[in-house]
Parts: structure tokens; C-alpha cells; sequence
């Protein structure tokens, strides 16, 4: 009896229970949420997913007092974990697909409420309640949150507010940015000025931090500012890695080498024994005893060949010029670079135009705009309008239209101030402003107060010009001789030439003194060679020509000859009338006056030419060759070249005959060698060898 009155009782309770549940989400359903929110109280212990559910959606919704968005994530989450898959829960329309539905929209809510406030407080709060988010809203918690946290610290400006940052937060979403400003602060804070010193401890110190090769960049510029290959391999040694090893070796050896002989580049390797392009050094030493001479086909393709006329680089460029302190420079296809003796290209630069090395530096234009190129092909000026060829170590240059002055490291040492700048000569320049002056080779500069003002000569002395007339000045600006001359130029020496009314005379400015008066008859088609020759002085006056010394002594007299010339091989050449012949410093006869024309004297041997003959005559007067319809030219090397009906040949200067006249051309290459052409081909001639080689 007992047993039965117990399992009515059971079946009443339960079907009074669930009879508040259904009755529960009967109420929700009319938005009766005062009587929902009661029995779902009511029946939680029994039904606790069920009335979790029914709790979390009044809590979610908004149209009710009971709106509470942290109310809703507690029981979702009770709900979400007390769920089973019954007929029951079906009966209420509760599933796993309407649990989750419910999750990610009390997600979404919750995270508009405390996600976006920008607060550290409300986003672990989020995370601590929200837990069952989903991945994305959890990950955008998780990165919010940190980065509130790490914006705070950056603020501080200092590394150790943010290395504090990553020691309490080592699994922080945004660890690697953290890290990131870390090494940012921290290359800031050691290195405030980038000064050697910091930069130099910043790597030794700190050699994780991803900033060391900017820090390594950074050095390397600075070390290059001194031009000192001490400071470079210093820094080669200690500071350099495979970011400038290779940079920072080619720079030393450029500072190191400068004019490409053997002694040198052997010496740079004694110094330097761990220089890692040894081989490739040892190849240039090998080299350097090399003679390359340039040599244009006839197919207008230039090339080179060696001193026993064998090809050694192939004619292949448009255009080149010789090899000079172990490079060349050649055009192909409208592109110029350097080649060594090899023929292989020294570097990947190409340009529009490109000089001979001097002193082991080259001028280079690419993109229409100039620079100073080293021996490594690294480019060591900024870009200018045009670059002239070094004097005094110093590069003129234009830039922006005004015209300035470089050194061999690219410092400017005369500003770019000048509408004009000539190159430096004997450690003077001069410019114009609005007017000429001169400046020096460190800045120093001269009023300009002239209309025009030469380059300095080798005795400091500048020719200037005033209202059209002409003077000379010193670099110290005084005056020597009054703008009052019609033309004035430097003859040789301290001897200049000046000319008043067409007539000239010759000024001493050692001696401060006139030579002679200034009244011999002038003519401008002459060279100042053709007056004198330093030594002695030639005297025009009507139609005669008499010689005197620089004491103003006469050692040709008025009314000998017609003209006469400066001794070669103390021997004079001398005019009457028409005809030429020779004297000695004696003015006795070497030969008569009976020469059409002559040629003065040199390596002991004249040229002379008599009615359709021309010879080649001896100190004595005696003829060494002679031809008929014929000239003789001087070819160089005491060679003489003859030519007759548009054919060459050569002789030496004791009239033997090296090359017969069956050439079209013969012209002397590199010093001692000769180019010919016979029959359009091209041929190789060594007199000292007598070797003619077809190439």
C-alpha cells in the first residue's frame, strides 16, 4: 500500500513539474516573461537545461526589464552543457542546432557590450564569461585586449616598459609586435645620435636585435666619410658582415690603390693577407706587365692586341679608349663600361659615357647625370650636371646650373656659388660671378674685377682683360703689368709676349722687366713658339728678323736673313728670300741657302725638299735618302714616313727602308709600334723587330 501511495506521488510531482516547465515556454511564447522567468526559476533544479534555455532567452531579449546580457551567457552556458538529445527536449523545440543558434547571437551581443569600450577590465571579462564564443570573437578579445595593454606600455617610449610587457605576457596574441617595438626602442634608445661610437657598441651589444644590419649600414656610411682604409678594415675586422664585407673590401682597396702598378697592388696584398679576392688580385699583378694597345679595324670595331700584334680582345666595340691603370673603357651598342685585360666587364654598371681611370677614379655619366666611380665600380659623388677632369684633386662641376668643385672623396670644397669655374691650374681657378676673379684650391677667392681672366701659369701669374685690353696679375691680386696692352700670352717660362699698335715685344716677370721695347712688327697668324723659345728672342722689323738673348744681346743682326728659326739640335734653320738653309750657333754654313722648303732639325736628321726632289739630309748637309714627288714626314721614334701617289713607306734615320711604298696608310700606335693598311687589310709593324704581322 505504501509502495503505491509513493509512486502516485512521484507521478504527481513530475507531472506537476512538467507542467511548470511547459507552462514556462506556454508564458515565454505570449512574452509573458514575469510568469516565464518564475517557473523556469521554479523547475531549473529538475529541467535545468531546459529552463537554462528558457532563462538565457529572456536575459538575451531586449523587450523586457529582465534584459541582462551576463544573466544570458551564464545560463546558455548551463544550458549548453546540460543539454542532451531527448524526445523532451524536442517537445520545446530545444536542440543542439537552437542551443548554438542562441550561443553566437548572446556572443555577438555580449561582445558589442564589452568588446568595443576600450577597456583591458571588460575584454577578460568578455573572456572569462563569454568563454564559449566562438574562435573569431575569442581571437578578436584576445588581440584587443592585448593590444590596450600593449599601447599602454608603448606610450612610455622605453624598451623596458615593453620588455616588461613580453616577460608577463609570453603567450600575448601580439608577442611578435610587442617584440617588434621592443627592438624598435631599443635601437632608439642606444643609439640616439647614430654616432660611431653608438652605432659600434649597439652591434656588439645587441647582436639579436633585427635593426644590427641597419646599425651595420649605418657604420659602414660613416666609416666611408673618412676615406681611411685603417678605419675600414677596422671595421671589415670587427663590425661587417655579409651585408658589406664585400662593399667594404672593394672600398679599401680603391682608397688603397691608386695608380695600378705591380709594387702597389703586391704591397696591398702584404697588407692585407686576408683580402678574400686574393686570386682575382694575383691575376691583375699578373697583368699589369701586360702592354694592350688599342687598335680600330677596318670594319670601324675597336679591340686590342699585344706588342707582338696578337689579338687579345677581339674588335667588338663601337667605340674605347686605351687601357690606363689596368681598365679601359669601351661602348657597345650605345652602352660604355670597363673592361680589364681580360676583357671582362669590372662591375654591372653601364653608362651613356665613360672616362679613363687617373689615380684611380673615373668619370662616369649615367641617366644623363655624372659621378666619381672607384677602381670596384662603386659610385662615390652624388649625381652632377657634368664633372671635368680632376686637377689638384680637385673635380670641377656643375650642379643646378652654378658650377662648383668637389674633392676625390665627393665633399664639396668650393661651393657651387659660379656661373663659370675652370679647372684648377697650378692651384688656381678662375670663375666669373658678374665679373672674373680667382679662387683657390681651398676656398680663397680674389675680388672679380675683371672682364676676363686666364687660367694661372706655371709662374702664378693670370693674363687679364679690361675694357678690351690686357695685363698680367699675381695671385695675390697685384698687378705686374697695366690693362693697357692689345694682346698679352705666356711664351715659356717668366717670358710673355705682348703686342700694342701691332707691334710686340717680350716682358720678364721674374725680373719684373721688359726684355725688349715693345716695337717689332706683329703678326697674329704665329704662334708665341714662332717668337721665341724662352731663351733667345726673334726680331721682326720690316720684312728683316735679328736674334737677341734674354740680356737683350744680339746674336743675329738685322739684314742677314729674311727669317730664321730657334736652334734644334744646335743647329738654326734660317730664310733669304725664298729659300732655306742651315747654320750653326756659330752661324757658319751647314748648308747652302738653296731648299724650297725645310723642316727644322730633329734626332739629327732635316727634312728638305729641292725642285721634285725631297731628302733627308744629316747634321752635315748630306743627304742621308732622297725621292722624287715625294714627301717625307716625321713619324716618330726617329722614323720618317714617305710618301708618294698616295702610297707609304718608312725609313729609319739612316735612310734605310723598313716598310716599302705599297701602303695606304701608316700611322704610329703606342709609342714605338706602327698600324698599316695595304690592299684594305690591316697590318702590325715593329721597327725594332722588323716584324709586319697581318691581323
Amino acid at each position: 500500500m505504501r509502495k503505491i501511495i509513493v509512486v502516485v506521488i512521484i507521478c504527481l510531482v513530475s507531472k506537476l513539474w512538467g507542467n511548470k516547465i511547459s507552462g514556462a515556454f506556454e508564458a515565454l511564447s505570449v512574452y509573458d516573461y514575469f510568469k516565464a522567468k518564475q517557473l523556469f526559476y521554479k523547475a531549473h533544479k529538475k529541467y535545468p537545461c531546459e529552463s537554462s534555455y528558457g532563462l538565457a532567452t529572456i536575459f538575451y531579449r531586449s523587450d523586457n526589464p529582465f534584459s541582462n546580457i551576463d544573466s544570458a551567457a551564464k545560463y546558455i552556458a548551463v544550458a549548453k552543457n546540460q543539454f542532451k538529445d531527448t524526445v523532451t527536449f524536442l517537445t520545446y523545440h530545444i536542440n543542439k542546432q537552437s542551443i548554438n543558434d542562441l550561443v553566437q547571437k548572446i556572443s555577438y551581443k555580449g561582445f558589442g557590450t564589452y568588446g568595443n569600450t576600450g577597456s583591458v577590465n571588460d575584454l577578460n571579462h568578455y573572456l572569462k564569461h563569454f568563454y564559449f564564443s566562438t574562435d573569431s570573437l575569442l581571437s578578436e578579445s584576445y588581440f584587443r585586449r592585448d593590444e590596450l595593454r600593449l599601447n599602454n606600455v608603448v606610450s612610455y617610449h622605453s624598451s623596458d616598459s615593453v620588455r616588461q610587457f613580453l616577460l608577463n605576457h609570453p603567450e600575448s596574441w601580439i608577442y611578435s609586435k610587442a617584440q617588434t617595438l621592443f627592438y624598435d626602442f631599443q635601437f632608439t634608445e642606444k643609439t640616439p645620435q647614430k654616432s660611431k661610437n653608438q652605432l659600434q657598441q649597439f652591434i656588439t651589444q645587441f647582436s639579436r636585435n633585427p635593426h644590427v644590419p641597419e646599425a651595420e649600414m649605418s657604420l659602414f656610411n660613416f666609416t666611408q666619410q673618412f676615406h681611411s682604409a685603417d678605419s675600414l678594415y677596422n671595421f671589415i675586422k670587427i663590425y661587417s658582415s655579409n651585408l658589406t664585407n664585400e662593399a667594404a673590401w672593394k672600398l679599401l682597396y680603391s682608397l688603397s690603390v691608386k695608380q695600378y702598378s705591380k709594387e702597389e697592388l703586391t704591397g696591398f696584398l702584404q697588407k692585407y693577407p686576408d683580402y678574400p679576392y686574393n686570386q682575382t688580385l694575383l691575376k691583375e699583378i699578373s697583368l699589369t706587365q701586360n702592354v694592350l694597345i688599342l687598335v680600330k679595324n677596318l670594319n670601324d670595331k675597336s679591340g686590342f692586341i699585344d706588342s707582338l700584334g696578337n689579338w687579345v680582345i677581339q674588335p667588338q666595340f663601337d667605340d674605347a679608349l686605351p687601357f690606363n691603370e689596368g681598365f679601359a673603357s669601351v661602348c657597345k651598342n650605345d652602352s660604355c663600361f670597363y673592361i680589364n685585360k681580360e676583357g671582362l666587364k669590372i662591375s654591372d654598371h653601364f653608362f651613356e659615357e665613360a672616362e679613363s681611370y687617373k689615380d684611380g677614379i673615373a668619370i662616369a655619366k649615367k641617366d644623363s647625370v655624372c659621378f666619381l666611380i672607384n677602381r670596384s665600380g662603386q659610385i662615390i659623388s652624388k649625381g652632377y650636371q657634368d664633372i671635368n677632369e680632376s686637377s689638384h684633386q680637385l673635380y670641377v662641376c656643375k650642379l643646378n646650373n652654378v658650377y662648383g668643385a668637389i674633392n676625390a672623396k665627393g665633399e664639396i670644397i668650393i661651393p657651387f656659388s659660379y656661373t663659370k669655374l675652370g679647372n684648377f691650374k697650378n692651384k688656381f681657378a678662375y670663375y666669373l660671378s658678374t665679373q672674373y676673379g680667382l679662387v683657390d684650391i681651398h676656398n680663397k677667392a680674389l675680388p672679380a674685377l675683371w672682364d676676363w681672366i686666364s687660367d694661372v701659369d706655371s709662374n702664378s701669374i693670370a693674363i687679364v682683360k679690361k675694357k678690351n685690353q690686357f695685363g698680367l696679375m699675381d695671385v695675390d691680386g697685384q698687378v705686374i703689368l697695366p690693362t693697357e696692352y692689345d694682346y698679352v700670352t705666356h711664351c715659356r717660362d717668366e717670358i710673355y709676349l705682348v703686342v700694342k699698335n701691332r707691334l710686340y715685344g717680350f716682358y720678364n716677370v721674374k725680373e719684373k722687366c721688359f726684355v725688349t721695347s715693345v716695337d717689332y712688327d706683329y703678326n697674329s697668324s704665329f704662334e708665341a713658339s714662332y717668337y721665341t723659345n724662352g731663351k733667345s728672342f726673334k726680331l721682326i722689323r720690316d720684312d728683316e728678323v735679328a736674334l737677341v738673348d734674354a740680356n737683350g744681346r744680339y746674336s743675329i743682326n738685322f739684314g742677314n736673313y729674311t727669317n730664321l728659326f730657334f736652334a734644334k739640335d744646335d743647329i738654326i734653320r734660317i730664310q733669304k728670300n725664298n729659300k732655306y738653309g742651315f747654320v750653326d750657333r756659330k752661324l757658319k754654313a751647314v748648308t747652302a741657302v738653296e731648299f724650297d722648303k725645310a723642316k727644322d732639325f730633329e734626332d739629327n736628321c732635316a727634312v728638305v725638299a729641292k725642285g721634285v726632289n725631297t731628302s733627308l739630309i744629316d747634321r752635315t748637309g748630306k743627304s742621308i735618302y732622297t725621292i722624287k714627288n715625294a714627301e717625307i714626314i716625321n713619324a716618330g721614334n726617329g722614323l720618317y714616313k714617305v710618301k708618294q701617289n698616295n702610297l707609304s713607306g718608312l725609313i729609319g734615320a739612316s735612310g734605310k727602308q723598313l716598310l716599302n711604298l705599297e701602303f695606304e696608310s701608316i700611322q704610329p700606335i703606342h709609342q714605338r709600334f706602327y698600324l698599316c693598311i695595304k690592299n684594305n687589310e690591316l697590318y702590325f709593324f715593329n721597327p725594332a723587330t722588323k716584324l709586319l704581322k697581318k691581323l
